[in-house]
C-alpha cells in the first residue's frame, strides 16, 4: 500500500513539475517567432473545410528559428503559427538532436509539440523508442507516458515515464526502469541518465544483477555504462552467489577488476566459512578472494554458539568457498567466554582449523595463563582441542589472590576438554611451583620440582596434581621458609591486566610489551 501511495505522490509531483516548468519558460517567450515554409511541391486550400489553412504536399520543409521540419505533408496554420504534419516526421535542432515520428501537432508560439506513432529521438549516439512524446523546444526538454525504450552500443534502458532534457544531456526515468547492459540487470523506479557519459545516477532502491552471479543494491549514487565502475552510498551492498555479502556506507565497485573499496560500517559476511568481517576502511578482490580491512578491524568466528571476536589493527582474508584464511597483524586481541587472547599477529587457516600466535602471545582460559614465544591452538570438532607452547612455555593458574600455581619448560601441550583446560604436558627443563592445600582448603607449603618432562593434571578449573619423568620427589617447603626468589620460575609474568573481559575490550589498546622479561603493560 505504501509503495502505491508513493508511487501516486511521486507521479503527482512529477506532473506539477513538468506544467510549472513549461509555464514560467512560457511567460518568458514574449516575442513570438513566426514559422516559415521553406519547400513545398504543392500547396492548395480549402477554406470551407480548414479554413485559415495551408494544405501542403511533398516534401515539405519548414523552418523556426534553429530548428527545421520535414514531413510529407502538412496543415500549416500560418496566422496561428502552428503546424500539423503527417507522415515521416523529422525534427532538426542544431546539429545533434532528431525526432522521428508519424504525427506531429506543433505550436510555434509556445515551442510545445506532441509528436505520436513510431517515434524516436537520436542525441549522443543514443535512441529513445515511444509512442508519444510532448516537447518543448524552448525549454529544451521533452516527457513521455506510455513507455519508452533508450538504446546506445552499450545499453537498452526502458521505463513507463521519462522526461529529456536535450540540452543537459540528461533523461529522468520513472516507473518499472530496466537497464541492461553487458551481462548486467538494473532495476529501479527512478532514474537519472546522463546519454553523452553514459554515466546512470540512483536516485532510489536499485538492484543491479551481474549474470545472476552477483546481486548489488543501493539507494543513492551512480554507475558507468562504459567502464562498468560504479558508487554506492546509501544503504550500500554486494552479495555474490559463493556465500559472501558485502555491507558498508559507501563502497566504490570496479567491475573489470571485480574490486571493490568500501567505507564506514564495513560487515563482510561469509555463510560458507561462518565468519564476519568488519571495519571502516575495506578492499575485496573477487579475483583471488582477497580482502583487507583497516580501522577498527575486527572478526567474528560463528561457527559455534560461542562466537570468537578478534581485533587487529589489519585484517587481511583470503579464500572461496573450500577454505579461508584469515591474518591479523599489530595489536591482536581475541575473546570468547572459554578463552582470550593477545599476540602482534595471528593467522587462521580452515583447512587445517589451525590458530597460530606469533610474537609474544598470551592465552587464558579460566584462571589459568599460557604464554611463550610461539602458540598454535588445534581445534577438533570446532572447539579447541589442544594448545602447543614452544620456544619457551609458561602457564600459570592462580591459586588465590596472591599464590600463583607456575609450570615452565621448552614446549607446552595444553588438553582441552569440554572447552575447560584438562592437563598440560612439558617437555625440556621443566619447573614446577605448586601451593599444595589440606582437605579445609588451606595451604599447606610450597613444592617446588624440576624434570626433564612433567604432567599437571587439572580439576575443577585448579591444579589437581602433578607426574614427573624422570621422577621427582621435589621439595616442600614451609611458606615462610622459602627464599623469595624460589617463590618463582625465572619467567613468571601475571598479564591479568591485559587480559580481554568482554567482545568490546578486544579495542583496549596498550603499549608494546615482552612476557619474557615481565614489562608492565600501560592502558592508554
Amino acid at each position: 500500500m505504501k509503495s502505491r501511495i508513493f508511487k501516486f505522490l511521486n507521479f503527482q509531483i512529477f506532473l506539477i513539475g513538468i506544467l510549472a516548468y513549461w509555464h514560467i519558460d512560457n511567460l518568458h517567450a514574449a516575442e513570438k517567432v513566426p514559422i516559415y515554409l521553406e519547400h513545398s511541391e504543392t500547396l492548395s486550400f480549402d477554406n470551407e473545410a480548414l479554413p485559415d489553412c495551408e494544405v501542403l504536399e511533398g516534401n515539405v520543409i519548414f523552418r523556426h528559428e534553429n530548428t527545421r521540419l520535414y514531413c510529407d505533408r502538412a496543415n500549416f496554420y500560418e496566422k496561428q503559427n502552428m503546424v500539423d504534419a503527417l507522415g515521416n516526421v523529422h525534427i532538426v535542432q542544431g546539429d545533434s538532436l532528431h525526432i522521428y515520428g508519424e504525427f506531429l501537432h506543433y505550436d510555434g508560439n509556445t515551442k510545445m509539440g506532441r509528436i505520436k506513432g513510431k517515434v524516436s529521438v537520436e542525441q549522443n549516439n543514443s535512441i529513445l523508442e515511444t509512442d508519444s512524446l510532448d516537447f518543448n523546444l524552448n525549454s529544451n526538454m521533452g516527457f513521455y507516458q506510455t513507455g519508452g525504450k533508450i538504446f546506445d552500443n552499450e545499453n537498452l534502458l526502458s521505463s513507463t515515464r521519462g522526461e529529456l532534457y536535450f540540452k543537459q544531456d540528461l533523461c529522468v526515468f520513472s516507473g518499472d526502469v530496466q537497464l541492461i547492459g553487458k551481462e548486467m540487470l538494473l532495476k529501479t523506479d527512478m532514474l537519472h541518465y546522463n546519454t553523452k557519459l553514459k554515466i546512470a545516477y540512483f536516485v532510489a532502491p536499485t538492484a543491479i544483477i551481474y549474470a545472476e552471479k552477483t546481486i548489488i543494491y543501493t539507494e543513492n549514487g551512480w554507475y558507468n555504462t562504459i567502464t562498468e565502475d560504479a558508487l554506492l552510498t546509501q544503504r550500500a551492498s554486494i552479495e555474490h552467489n559463493d556465500g559472501k555479502h558485502l555491507k558498508a556506507d559507501s563502497i566504490f565497485y570496479y567491475k573489470k577488476d571485480s574490486t571493490a573499496i568500501a567505507l564506514r560500517n564495513i560487515r563482510l559476511v561469509d555463510t560458507v566459512q561462518q565468519m564476519t568481517v568488519c571495519g571502516h576502511y575495506g578492499k575485496f578482490e573477487q579475483n583471488g578472494n582477497r580482502g583487507l580491512v583497516r580501522d577498527s578491524a575486527f572478526v567474528i568466528e560463528h561457527s559455534t554458539p560461542d562466537s570468537l571476536f578478534l581485533h587487529a589493527d589489519t585484517l587481511k582474508t583470503q579464500g572461496d568457498s573450500t577454505y579461508q584464511l584469515v591474518r591479523g597483524i599489530g595489536n591482536v586481541r581475541f575473546f570468547r567466554i572459554d578463552l582470550q587472547g593477545r599476540c602482534d599477529s595471528i593467522t587462521y587457516h580452515s583447512s587445517d582449523s589451525i590458530l597460530k600466535m606469533y610474537e609474544n602471545p598470551v592465552i587464558w582460559s579460566d584462571s589459568t595463563q599460557l604464554c611463550g614465544e610461539f602458540i598454535q591452538l588445534f581445534q577438533k570438532n570446532q572447539k579447541i582441542d589442544m594448545i602447543l607452547v614452544t620456544g619457551w612455555a609458561l602457564g600459570v593458574s592462580q591459586s588465590d589472590s596472591t599464590r600463583f600455581n607456575q609450570v615452565q619448560g621448552k614446549l607446552m601441550r595444553a588438553y582441552m576438554k569440554n572447552n575447560q583446560l584438562d592437563r598440560v604436558e612439558v617437555e625440556g627443563n621443566a619447573i614446577t611451583i605448586y601451593y599444595p592445600k589440606d582437605d579445609d582448603g588451606e595451604v599447606i607449603g610450597i613444592n617446588r620440582a624440576e624434570s626433564s618432562n612433567l604432567t599437571a593434571y587439572v580439576k575443577d578449573k585448579k591444579m589437581d596434581k602433578i607426574v614427573m619423568k624422570p621422577a621427582s620427589s621435589g621439595t616442600l617447603y614451609p611458606e615462610e621458609q622459602i627464599p623469595e626468589d624460589q617463590q618463582q620460575v625465572t619467567r613468571f609474568v601475571w598479564h591479568e591486566e591485559i587480559r580481554p573481559k568482554n567482545k568490546a575490550d578486544i579495542f583496549t589498546r596498550y603499549d608494546s610489551y615482552n612476557p619474557s622479561n615481565k614489562k608492565k603493560i600501560v592502558g592508554k
